[in-house]
């Protein structure tokens, strides 16, 4: 009897492993989580949430630290003082501090793919806000609530984890988190070299700089709307999907706090 019952359970499970094979193109365990990590692969939807995680996350990284490069032709223009200058550096990290602890519960909440375009888009306007300031205390706004945008990082590792099996995720959140940070060396050789290219144009470089910033704020737009038409929460579907049909629990606000 017990051998019997072994078999059967034996038989079911290789069911449906051969069901999750003929689901997904990559390999998955029996909570249809990733075991295989592809790098250069885009297949639905385990790998295009890493690729879509990780540069959302380093839009996110370009957008913040965009004004450093920058700074000589920007301290000029609005008569920064190196109080204000420093002011502003803390300020595009403080806000990330604040913005990180919302967005676990968040991701609980909505999912990472909602959580994380939502707060893109809500900072975006940050970034071309830039464009028009004319103070001490505008540059340390925009700075401030641009800075939110890293929060992206808990959605980045949260949907890693919604991806992958336990023998992956630590390399899906390594590559994530890492590619995305690379946005702040990033914005180090983008933003002068729109600079220059837009002051070649035409323009005198006080105009210069702000036009520039429109650059990573298309990028972070992109990013969301990606996010938004091509991501999924997990393996099987959306949060809003899977609450419908009884798929998943729904989380409540009370419950996360």
């Amino acid at each position: 009897m017990a051998d019997e019952m072994a078999t059967n359970k034996g038989s079911s499970l290789e069911v449906q492993q051969r069901g999750n094979a003929a689901t997904f193109k990559i390999p998955v365990d029996s909570d249809n989580k990733a075991t295989e990590f592809w790098l250069f692969s885009v297949v639905k939807p385990h790998m295009r949430a890493f690729h879509l995680s990780w540069f959302s996350f380093f839009c996110c990284f370009v957008s913040t630290f965009a004004a450093p490069p920058l700074l000589p032709v920007i301290r000029d223009n609005l008569s920064l003082t190196a109080t204000d200058i420093g002011n502003a550096g803390i300020a595009s990290v403080s806000g990330a501090v604040f913005a990180r602890v919302a967005m676990g519960t968040a991701c609980d909440l909505v999912g990472p793919r909602l959580s994380s375009a939502s707060l893109i888009l809500l900072t975006t306007p940050m970034v071309y806000c830039t464009s028009l300031i004319d103070s001490a205390t505008g540059f340390l706004l925009v700075r401030f609530f641009t800075g939110f945008s890293l929060a992206s990082f808990v959605s980045t590792q949260f949907w890693m984890s919604s991806m992958f099996s336990a023998p992956k995720v630590g390399q899906a959140n390594g590559f994530s988190g890492g590619w995305g940070n690379l946005g702040g060396g990033a914005t180090q050789l983008i933003m002068p070299l729109v600079y220059e290219l837009i002051k070649k144009i035409g323009s005198t470089h006080f105009i210069a700089w702000r036009i520039a910033f429109f650059i990573p704020g298309v990028m972070q737009t992109g990013s969301a709307i990606a996010l938004l038409l091509f991501g999924q929460d997990m393996p099987t579907g959306n949060y809003n999907q899977l609450h419908k049909s009884g798929e998943k629990q729904k989380d409540n606000f009370a419950a996360n706090r």
